[in-house]
């Protein structure tokens, strides 16, 4: 882990300050701890290594900017993806559950991971992803409206001045633009419904030739064929005055509205994803649609839909009419990994288990759970050929590696060789059964 941790140490450097050993040991220690145990106090506790004040201090204090990790992180991936085929950028938000008023930027919002509202702390994020490889590379917390003029509470999660409320939508077109301004490449971008039924970003995306599934509710009004507007002539001898807005001249009907009138003919069944032990697969249907953006502008878009085996249906909207179904197909059902990385990281390395209040030291700590995320990716990128491997997988290997301030280097080497044995044991299984 070391060698790939070797081309971040910059990041973490500067004239008066080299916290790169600190943040090393950090990130050895989310590998080293079980889920719910990656903070401070508990990693310096495992590693006997440093205290919880020199870790915390990598987090809050120290002058390490999170924006430049990120950055050098994306070009890595980046790299790390460029010969797998059809690279999206997947946009998501993930939320942690917290008590008190006084973290960063939480409040009573919708938390994902509860799948209701609760008290929490609520963070956009985009991470590149091609077949079944997937790493986050960018991340940012959303500021509730609550917080915005709340000085006390800024000052106190040290939010910079800079840093205003915003939609997640917005959030995500800055997170868009900013990594395509890098150079990082990637095919499309997919997101779910709450950002695909905001069409000004649907538009902004459009206009600057980003390509683009999203999702989207059941139901969204649509027209089948172009939008004209006009204002609407009042009709003789009716009273008030004129009408100053447009209104849309066509019949507009709902996704759901639409879905119903077709018939088993108008899908096609497709395989789109690659399943634990066969193909995934689904009948998809296309249509050109037009929405209307507001009184005045419309766009046109397909509209996707995915009927699955078990009879759930999904909707989506994209601006890549010009490629097979097949290919949409895949590109809709790639968004499943940005769940495997909100999964995988809060299982495996930790995510969720950070106990800091600042705003830097919320980012920091997930940057550093981003580094480590790189590793899990860079493992199965070098070795799919050969071995399967899996996050839980690496994240016991890495530790078995690790010397704890409870175990002797002998110990640890032993640990790891009877880790290697069983997991070698588990292919040869699966191997005979035929199963992964």
């Amino acid at each position: 882990m070391s060698s790939c941790f070797d081309s971040f140490k910059g990041c973490f450097q500067r004239q008066t300050s080299n916290v790169s050993t600190q943040a090393y040991h950090y990130l050895e220690g989310l590998f080293k701890s079980e889920k719910n145990r990656a903070n401070c106090t508990a990693i310096a506790e495992s590693l006997g290594q440093l205290n919880s004040q020199a870790l915390n201090h990598v987090l809050t204090e120290s002058p390490w900017d999170h924006k430049d990790v990120l950055g050098e992180l994306a070009d890595k991936v980046d790299a790390l993806l460029i010969n797998q085929d059809d690279v999206g950028l997947l946009i998501d938000e993930v939320g942690f559950r917290k008590k008190g008023k006084h973290s960063a930027c939480v409040g009573r919002q919708y938390l994902g991971c509860l799948g209701k509202q609760d008290n929490g702390q609520v963070a956009v994020v985009a991470g590149l992803s091609s077949g079944a490889h997937y790493c986050p590379v960018d991340i940012e917390l959303f500021m509730p409206q609550s917080w915005q003029e709340d000085i006390n509470r800024r000052l106190k999660a040290k939010i910079p001045c800079s840093i205003a409320h915003r939609s997640k939508p917005e959030m995500a077109l800055t997170m868009i633009e900013k990594l395509k301004l890098r150079s990082i490449n990637f095919n499309y971008v997919g997101f779910d419904a709450l950002y695909g039924s905001s069409y000004p970003l649907l538009k902004a995306l459009d206009k600057i030739h980003v390509k683009f599934i999203g999702d989207v509710r059941e139901n969204i009004n649509m027209s089948l064929e172009p939008i004209t507007f006009s204002l609407p002539d009042k009709k003789q001898g009716q009273k008030g005055r004129k009408f100053k807005h447009k209104q849309i001249d066509q019949q507009l009907v709902t996704t759901k509205a639409y879905m119903e009138s077709l018939t088993n003919g108008d899908f096609e069944l497709i395989a789109f994803r690659d399943g634990t032990k066969e193909k995934v697969k689904a009948s998809f249907h296309r249509r050109k649609v037009w929405v209307a953006i507001n009184n005045e502008e419309s766009l046109g878009l397909e509209l996707i839909i995915r009927k699955n085996l078990d009879g759930t249906v999904k909707y989506s909207l994209s601006n890549m009419g010009q490629l097979p179904l097949v290919q949409i197909a895949k590109r809709q059902g790639q968004r499943v990994f940005v769940e495997r990385i909100f999964e995988e990281g809060k299982n495996q390395i930790g995510m969720g288990d950070y106990q800091v209040r600042s705003w830097s030291g919320f980012h920091k700590h997930m940057t550093l759970c981003f580094l480590a995320f790189y590793y899990l990716c860079e493992q199965k990128v070098k070795y799919e050929k050969d071995i399967k491997l899996t996050a839980p997988v690496i994240r016991k290997l890495v530790a078995s590696t690790i010397v704890s301030r409870w175990e002797s280097q002998d110990a640890t080497i032993e640990n790891c060789l009877n880790w290697l044995n069983q997991y070698q044991r588990q292919i040869e299984r699966n191997l005979v059964t035929g199963y992964g």
